[in-house]
């Protein structure tokens, strides 16, 4: 290894290799070396041995860092291994993590879970952390603390926080969220406990304070929201089924096909329980009509789904695939045909609009609704019908408990699910009033067939049933007459 004085002449005029790096020496400060790379670039390390391990460390870059500057870098970091044996590395890679901002351990915690954590949560994390706590995003994560956190938390409950979106405007919330509140304070208290666990330093310990989020449990500050319980309530389902259908029909006729799409879209949701992403991002590689089913492949839980095309599901179908069966890969596209529907929120205006009727002698209120509201109403109409908690389960595509030993034997198709799912169909066109009960059809034949027969048939026709209840026939009547008389 070549070894001289290192000045800026000397520094300008070392060759730069073709491969590799070359390393020089100075001749001044015992350890000090710059390595030549084929970029160009010029960068002083320090090398030392301490305890049998050969340490080298980079303090910095020619110009950027004199010459005296790089000597008297060199010899601080020489008197710390000496004195304290820390690899200074360590030591700097310890500063950074005990410095990692928010912005850098929402990343590190992302890219742990892999395929593990859908992208849609990714945004979601991304989104609340990045919008409601923006300004934390580039400080250090241990500068947040219980205090913060708590008035943040806060904050946001009231609707009290404003943030610059993408185009610079700044936005504030719109109302105030109790529940949008708990979301940051359960994406925060994710990235924060991965963080305190995953950086430490070479003894292992932890780099960081305790999760501050832990004061909304110590001080009872979480909001706990109630579970959402609204549904189309039975006796409107013939409101909302019409309302659709107009409003599809309004659609078809103006040329409006992504309107109309999502009308199709929210009666699959309606009829199958399915959550809205599972519906709009159907494709028709995943439907089999000639079969007479389908299937979900990226679900919420990660478990795909299949289900049975019942009569209602293939009206549907056949009329989408009339409509964009050979020009999108969607069954319900957007206008873009390659990408499918997405913001279904104008056209459940106009449905929810058109639930009230014109007239309206009985002061009907719009039925309101949530895309959810479709899996709600399905999974009631389902447990009402007793199709049985484990069918429900699979139909609706609920996640086994690890416990739960027998219904990790149970694996149902879409020819085991199809009775249950039209018993379910049935009972939400009986309840709208789209379909009979078969005992008040049975009821209508009989009506008609008594109304033109003869008065005298229809007492014998009324005897013979009478005689078939209690368990008597016609020959002990007859029999029973004789003797009497």
């Amino acid at each position: 290894m070549d070894k001289f004085n290192f000045t800026k002449r000397a520094l300008a005029d070392l060759p730069v290799p073709e491969t590799g790096r070359k390393e020089y020496a100075d001749t001044k400060v015992s350890g000090l070396r710059v390595r030549v790379a084929p970029s160009g670039r010029k960068a002083f390390c320090v090398i030392r041995k301490k305890g049998g391990k050969f340490i080298r460390s980079t303090i910095g870059v020619w110009p950027d860092l004199t010459i005296d500057g790089a000597r008297r870098k060199a010899l601080d970091v020489l008197q710390e291994i000496a004195t304290t044996g820390n690899n200074p590395n360590e030591t700097r890679r310890v500063h950074e993590q005990a410095n990692v901002t928010l912005s850098e351990a929402l990343e590190e915690y992302i890219a742990s879970r892999g395929d593990r954590i859908k992208e849609t949560t990714r945004n979601q994390y991304r989104a609340v952390l990045g919008n409601y706590s923006q300004e934390w995003m580039r400080q250090p994560l241990r500068h947040i603390t219980r205090e913060r956190v708590q008035q943040r938390h806060k904050a946001i409950s009231e609707g009290r926080v404003s943030w610059t979106n993408a185009e610079g405007r700044r936005v504030e919330m719109r109302k105030a969220s109790k529940a949008q509140a708990d979301l940051w304070g359960r994406a925060l208290r994710a990235v924060y406990r991965f963080s305190h666990d995953h950086y430490r330093d070479e003894d292992g310990q932890t780099l960081l304070p305790d999760p501050p989020t832990m004061v909304l449990s110590t001080k009872r500050q979480w909001n706990h929201v109630s579970r959402k319980t609204s549904r189309i309530r039975n006796h409107d389902l013939g409101r909302w089924l019409a309302a659709v259908e107009l409003v599809r029909s309004e659609a078809i006729a103006s040329r409006e096909d992504t309107r109309a799409a999502i009308c199709d879209g929210l009666d699959v949701a309606l009829f199958t329980g399915l959550r809205r992403s599972e519906v709009f991002g159907l494709t028709w590689d995943r439907v089999n009509l000639g079969g007479r089913y389908f299937w979900i492949e990226e679900t919420k839980n990660g478990d795909p789904l299949e289900l049975p095309i019942t009569d209602t599901l293939l009206t549907i179908f056949r009329r989408r695939w009339n409509v964009c069966g050979t020009i999108s890969p969607y069954v319900f596209p957007g206008p873009d045909m390659a990408k499918p529907a997405h913001d279904p929120r104008k056209t459940i205006t106009r449905i929810v609009a058109a639930t009230v009727p014109n007239p309206n002698p009985d002061g009907l209120k719009p039925i309101a609704f949530a895309c959810h509201d479709a899996r709600r109403t399905f999974g009631s109409v389902a447990e009402l019908v007793g199709v049985g908690t484990y069918i429900l389960k699979r139909l609706m595509n609920h996640k086994s408990k690890r416990d739960d030993v027998t219904e990790g034997y149970l694996s149902f198709s879409a020819d085991e699910l199809r009775d249950p799912a039209e018993r379910i169909e049935r009972a939400m066109l009986e309840h709208a009033g789209l379909a009979q009960k078969p005992d008040a059809a049975l009821d209508s034949q009989l009506a008609a067939l008594v109304e033109g027969m003869p008065d005298k048939d229809k007492r014998r026709l009324l005897f013979e049933l009478a005689a078939k209840l209690h368990g008597t026939d016609d020959d002990t009547s007859a029999s029973n007459g004789s003797e009497q008389g």
